[in-house]
């Protein structure tokens, strides 16, 4: 299969194949330095008392813009394993293609869900640390129970983990759908970090540093699979 369309004697454009393959893996890469920046940029505050500075850690623009990273990787899963069906389409097994198509409807419905908690936490936490902060004495102005309350409502943390649950049944799907198609060693990062979505939150900041770059890697190896030529 030819990876040009010849559009005049001596000059070439890429097919339309070739240029999904590289908008996956572009997807991919981007996606994965999401996943890697959100926890290295996120603040790692003492969370376990309401000083003046864990406020001023939620209240920061830091606590934005790695949140922003994170819905970013998330946002991304779900176009990028759509793209990699449509690019692995010619020359995959069919059960490859429906696989794929199931868990790019799992990281559809997961990411969304995500998503929400995402938002509330970034805007939510960020607005009521800066009210505390713009008190004399931020450690008592209640702030961290209102965090809690953020954090811990039923229905937030309900959605919160199915949607985690969600992806991490899509990137298990993912690496069955190409187990026929790709090498073990580029789909299991992706699948594992996937799977520890949901319990690495109860890590601390190192381990939640090493998820993030497990599933970075994961992102970039999967961006590999994207990039081949499909093969009839």
């Amino acid at each position: 299969m030819s990876s040009t369309t010849t559009t005049a004697p001596g000059t070439t454009t890429p097919s339309a194949s070739t240029r999904t393959r590289r908008l996956t893996a572009a997807a991919l890469v981007a996606a994965g330095a999401g996943f890697v920046l959100f926890p290295v940029l996120r603040p790692w505050p003492d969370e376990a008392r309401p000083t003046a500075g864990l406020a001023a850690a939620f209240a920061s623009d830091r606590w934005v813009v790695a949140h922003l990273c994170g819905i970013l990787a998330i946002g991304l899963l779900a176009p990028a394993l759509l793209g990699l069906r449509s690019a692995l389409a010619p020359g995959a097994p069919r059960r490859t293609t429906a696989l794929l198509a199931s868990a790019t409807g799992l990281a559809w419905a997961g990411g969304f869900l995500a998503a929400l908690f995402f938002g509330a936490e970034m805007f939510g936490i960020q607005a009521v640390a800066r009210a505390a902060t713009a008190t004399s004495d931020p450690a008592a102005s209640g702030f961290l129970a209102v965090v809690t309350d953020l954090r811990t409502g039923p229905l937030a943390v309900t959605l919160f983990g199915a949607g985690l649950l969600l992806l991490a049944a899509g990137g298990a799907l993912t690496a069955v759908a190409l187990r026929r198609v790709a090498r073990w060693w580029l789909t299991l990062p992706f699948a594992l970090g996937l799977v520890l979505l949901l319990p690495q939150f109860w890590g601390g900041p190192g381990l939640r540093v090493a998820h993030g770059v497990l599933l970075g890697a994961g992102c970039a190896l999967l961006a590999i699979v994207a990039l081949r030529e499909p093969r009839p």
